[in-house]
């Protein structure tokens, strides 16, 4: 088996071959074509020591190598694509492989060989019925000057330290920080906690913003200010099956509580929930606690007095008077008695409700753009609610990764567009997105951990770069190529316009994260 040659850059493949590929002349993806509910989990793009290893195992000379686990309903497929030297090696593959697959689940085309691997047979068809592949583009004209930016501008991070020292140039230009993840993964939680510590600490940051509905943020609230644990012991056992309900994150919020205490008066953080409410009775709960706080008679003869009959099994909402239910308490916060008993906390209700509310409108919502530009719309409206305007108050959140891109993407205005759009906070949004590469998370439904990486490029320079640690990337350095051009290097859907750093100005590239461990509730 002679040696590879340095990988060239594949730009098309001609086709010809007896049984013909998947749609598509290339080997990357068109996300577009990924049927309804599906999603790419980890994609993979073989660096020169895997081609050699699959080249000995079965006799060929592989010259490309790119697999996509795909996650559709009821399960996952792996599809592989091979590209060798010659047709005539192409075909000697695709006969092996016949002998340990159907016919279905192998095609050619030309020097391409595809694969595929799945315990549900019945997602093959419909992956073969959908699934398009483009030819790889063109990388930036001068390959080099990439490289050298890129050696230029990262900077390994062995400690919390190596991160926060070069995070503290970007102080004095944001106001709002935003941190973009894949959920699943124990190194989310570990990094919220460091970052947290150091914006609150050193950064001047004031508001923590959080993907969490305020109900849940009410209970977390009480939680860091009073360590009475069997309120976090109640969200975490009312919202198990989300990501949120990791013992990662658990421990997350242990920090948080001794973070508080740790902290003189003038910089204790406030916990901004700003999510829709996802948890109905969870919402209820928290205003009910609220009442009992209160501790007023006069409410008990106000419409209010029915979220603790709906709690005790006593009223009954149906579905379909959902909507006027909570639409009739918002209205109850109107009136006199009612504003003179609460207080201030008549703001935490109306937060509360109109948030169930907007997640009610949600459900009505077939389209998943829609139902993405909605949820972030009504993200902002909290954010709005509850940013102290004129302040100069600065800001810290790590939510899901679209979430942060500063710029359309999907059709859908993300949180941090609408953020970056307001006046006060215009030019002001910092947005780090983490790139995961060889790693794991966390698979919600069924609480088993899953590869997953989310890098469409070649993440090979950065994890040369990175030599096994975390790598962290400033994309908008002092004559950068993501200034100038759309280098769009993730697993989701490539925006239309702009370039890079119109969406984020930092990447922190993690290799070989662990998925987070299921939450148990103490014995």
């Amino acid at each position: 088996m002679k040696r590879l040659a340095p990988l060239l850059l594949l730009v098309c493949l001609l086709p010809s071959g007896l049984a013909a590929a998947w749609e598509g002349e290339g080997t990357l993806l068109d996300l577009s074509s990924l049927p309804e509910d599906w999603e790419v989990i980890w994609e993979y793009w073989a660096p020169v020591r895997d081609l050699n290893a699959f080249s000995e195992r079965w006799g060929v000379n592989a010259v490309w190598l790119r697999d996509y686990f795909l996650g559709g309903p009821p399960g996952t497929i792996w599809v592989k694509l091979a590209v060798l030297e010659t047709e005539a090696e192409a075909q000697a593959l695709y006969d092996l492989y016949l002998d340990l697959h159907t016919p279905d689940e192998v095609s050619i085309r030309g020097r391409r060989v595809l694969e595929v691997v799945t315990e549900y047979p019945e997602l093959i068809p419909v992956a073969r019925a959908s699934l398009k592949f483009q030819c790889e583009p063109m990388e930036m004209e001068d390959k080099s000057a990439v490289r050298d930016y890129l050696a230029a501008w990262s900077w390994p991070v062995k400690s919390w330290a190596d991160l926060t020292d070069r995070l503290g140039a970007e102080l004095d230009q944001y106001r709002v920080f935003l941190v973009g993840e894949s959920h699943g993964s124990a190194f989310n939680q570990q990094l919220e906690s460091a970052l947290v510590e150091f914006f609150v600490r050193e950064g001047g940051v004031g508001s923590l913003l959080l993907e969490l509905p305020p109900s849940v943020v009410g209970f977390l609230r009480e939680y860091v200010q009073t360590g009475d644990e069997a309120l976090l012991q109640l969200v975490f056992s009312s919202v198990q099956g989300t990501y949120f309900c990791t013992q990662d994150n658990y421990a997350h919020w242990q920090r948080m509580r001794a973070l508080w205490q740790s902290l003189p008066q003038e910089k204790k953080f406030r916990l901004i929930g700003l999510d829709v409410e996802h948890h109905s009775i969870l919402a209820l709960r928290y205003l009910q606690y609220l009442l009992d706080k209160v501790g007023s008679s006069s409410l008990s003869q106000t419409k209010l007095a029915q979220i603790g009959a709906v709690l005790r099994g006593e009223l009954r909402v149906a579905n379909t008077e959902v909507v006027p239910f909570v639409s009739g308490l918002l209205q109850e916060l109107e009136r006199e008695v009612v504003q003179a008993e609460l207080g201030e906390l008549v703001n935490e209700f109306e937060l509360v409700l109109t948030s169930l509310l907007a997640s009610f409108q949600l459900t009505t919502l077939g389209d998943s753009q829609e139902w993405n530009a909605q949820r972030d719309r009504a993200m902002y409206e909290n954010f709005m609610k509850q940013a102290v305007n004129g302040s100069g108050e600065k800001f810290f959140g790590q939510w899901g990764l679209n979430h942060v891109f500063q710029k359309e993407q999907m059709g859908v205005t993300w949180l941090a567009t609408a953020i970056d759009q307001t006046d006060e906070f215009s030019g002001r949004v910092f947005s780090m997105v983490l790139v995961y590469h060889d790693s794991y998370y966390l698979e919600r439904e069924t609480n088993r951990p899953r590869h997953f990486g989310n890098y469409a490029w070649r993440a090979y320079l950065l994890a040369e770069l990175a030599a096994g640690e975390p790598l962290l990337v400033k994309l908008d350095g002092a004559g950068s190529p993501f200034d100038q051009v759309l280098e769009w290097k993730l697993s989701v859907v490539e925006p239309t316009q702009g370039v890079t750093t119109d969406y984020f100005q930092y990447i922190l590239f993690i290799p070989g994260a662990k998925a987070s461990t299921p939450w148990a509730a103490a014995p």
